[in-house]
This record gives C-alpha cells, sequence and structure tokens, in this order.
C-alpha cells in the first residue's frame, strides 16, 4: 500500500511538473485567458520596440492656434492659419481648438511621439485632454505600437500622470488594442509612422521623424491577431518624381485627402490665410517661393502621384513595399 501511494504521488509530482514546463513553454500571447489583449499587446510592444515610460502632458508643448499669424482668444468652430486635420468630431469645438501639446518621449533606440489632444477649448494651464495617443517605433527594424486613450464630453482624461501602456499589469487608463484599431491610425499613417501636418509642422522641431525607414505595426501573434498587421505600407515610386526626394507616397490616405489638403484643397476650419498661398500649399513646407515657381518646380509631380492615386497599376507608378524586419516566428 505505501509504494502504491509513492507511485501515485511520483505521478501526480511528474504531471504537475509536466504541466508546468508545457505552460512554461507556451508564448504569452498562447495564453490569452491569462490577461487581456491590452497586456498582451503592451507585452509585444515593450518586447519589439521597447518600454514607454510614464510621462506628463505639462512636459509637452502647446500647438499654436493662430489668425494671419498672431494668437487670438479661442472661440467655438473658429477658422485658424493652421487647423487640425484630423476631425475632431460632432460635439468638439471646432478644429482651431488650443493647448493640445507634443511630447516627445524618443530614446537613441526608440522614436516616441505623444499628442495630449484637445477638442474642447479649456484654459492653457488645465491638464486635462479628450484624448491622448502614442506612435512608439523602433527605426532598426521599423516595428511601430499605437496607444490611444480617450475621454467623454463631461469626463476628460488626466496628463498630469500618465501610466505607461507597456506595464505591467496594463492599465485600465488605455483602450484595448481593439478600440483603437478601429480609429485606423495606419490608414493616414501611410508613409511612415510620424505625418507632417501644417498643424503639427508648427512644432516639427519637437517631433521625431523617419521617412525613409523600415516600417511596420506590431499585431498580436496568431490566433489573437487585431489588425494592425492588415494596415497599408505600400507606397508609390513613381520615377523622378520631385515629392519623393523629402517623403514617402503612401496609397491610402495620402493618396486620397492629404495630398489635396497639402496642395491646394482647404480644410475644415482654414481661415483667409489658409485659403490662399502659401498657407493653402503645406508642400514643401516654409521654403519661400512664389505660387508660379511653385506651379513650375511641383505641379506636374503632384498631378503624376494623382494620376498614381486613381489608377495605381500603371507601370509608372511602381507600388512598393516599404522594408521591413519583424523578428522571426
Amino acid at each position: 500500500m505505501a509504494s502504491s501511494l509513492f507511485l501515485r504521488k511520483g505521478l501526480f509530482f511528474l504531471l504537475l511538473l509536466s504541466g508546468e514546463q508545457l505552460f512554461a513553454g507556451q508564448s504569452l500571447a498562447d495564453q490569452v485567458d491569462m490577461g487581456s489583449t491590452r497586456e498582451l499587446y503592451g507585452a509585444e510592444c515593450r518586447k519589439q520596440v521597447g518600454d514607454i515610460p510614464e510621462f506628463a502632458c505639462s512636459d509637452g508643448v502647446p500647438v499654436p492656434i493662430t489668425v494671419d499669424g498672431k494668437s487670438v482668444p479661442a472661440t467655438k468652430s473658429m477658422v485658424c492659419d493652421r487647423p487640425a486635420l484630423l476631425p475632431n468630431g460632432s460635439g468638439s469645438d471646432g478644429q482651431c481648438v488650443p493647448n493640445s501639446r507634443i511630447l516627445s518621449l524618443s530614446t537613441e533606440t526608440m522614436q516616441i511621439a505623444v499628442m495630449c489632444r484637445q477638442k474642447i477649448i479649456r484654459p492653457a494651464d488645465k491638464m486635462e485632454f479628450d484624448e491622448i495617443d502614442i506612435v512608439a517605433h523602433n527605426p532598426k527594424t521599423g516595428a511601430t505600437c499605437w496607444f490611444q486613450a480617450e475621454g467623454k464630453p463631461s469626463q476628460p482624461v488626466s496628463g498630469e500622470k500618465v501610466p505607461s501602456p507597456t506595464s505591467q499589469p496594463s492599465s485600465p487608463f488605455w483602450n484595448a488594442p481593439e478600440i483603437t484599431f478601429k480609429d485606423g491610425c495606419g490608414t493616414c499613417h501611410d508613409n511612415d509612422p510620424f505625418m507632417f501636418s501644417p498643424f503639427v509642422g508648427q512644432v516639427w522641431n519637437r517631433m521625431p521623424v523617419n521617412p525613409f525607414g523600415p516600417y511596420y505595426h506590431v499585431d498580436l501573434p496568431s490566433p489573437h491577431r487585431v489588425g494592425f498587421s492588415g494596415w497599408p505600407t505600400r507606397t508609390l515610386n513613381p520615377t523622378d518624381n520631385t515629392c519623393l526626394g523629402c517623403h514617402r507616397i503612401g496609397i491610402a490616405e495620402t493618396c486620397r485627402q492629404l495630398t489635396d489638403e497639402m496642395t491646394g484643397r482647404f480644410p475644415e476650419g482654414a481661415d483667409d490665410w489658409a485659403r490662399r498661398f502659401p498657407g493653402s500649399h503645406a508642400m514643401p513646407p516654409d521654403i519661400g517661393i512664389t505660387q508660379t515657381s511653385w506651379n513650375s518646380i511641383y505641379k506636374s509631380s503632384v498631378d503624376q502621384i494623382r494620376s498614381c492615386c486613381q489608377k495605381p497599376d500603371q507601370p509608372a507608378c511602381r507600388i512598393t513595399a516599404i522594408p521591413a524586419y519583424p523578428p522571426p516566428n
């Protein structure tokens, strides 16, 4: 009987040990029942990009709102020189809301941009925001992660002490990755992680930039994939196109909205300055030429891009995948 009891205990110990070894051999994504997808995504981003620190929006620089080059008191639905291109949506105070802030958390191995976004007019010293967004990028491999926190009209998010989105355990401050994915950030950021606009361009010297580096979107491994890896990362490469000397042309929103709004189409919230040259033509930025010179140097290249956007299968358009160096599965 003693030997039988010893045998049963030994068998139980072996089964327990085998189970622990099997569990330890699973990837974090395979253990999805052990935590939320928020935590899994944070862990995957920490592995592929790096650990994002806590931060305060007050450390960021305010994005100016001007009318004819001058700061003015903010009013609801006002127009301005450089309105935000990303729609602030119904219930906002328009596209010219002051006191959004840009912050770089970049290091030698990571490029991290933070936008603390105001959609409602608030005092400049009020560190409450309608949305806080992070783009975290590994310039060596191209790995890019997206994090988003959103408030409600009566309950903004605090920018005083913002928790890390890659910490363990994860913070409910941040949206689950499925919610962030539905906002389609990568559809607009189809050239590279950090997209220029006249609005953000006012503080562009505080932004990380990587216009020609590798680029891909970090996702969870199958079978728990969120969808980030399906965001577009292909570009147009027409030969001898002047625009491509400074940046790529993505085949999604760069082809649709952004090319037009950078070269003469007025965005929502544009004032008189933004409706006439040079305010109407943000690309290339601040080069000090006349509209006649702009037409002579750049118009044919923009026309070629528009043609390729409308019919990208033309041989001259040369659709090309952006280089990416993800880790082996």
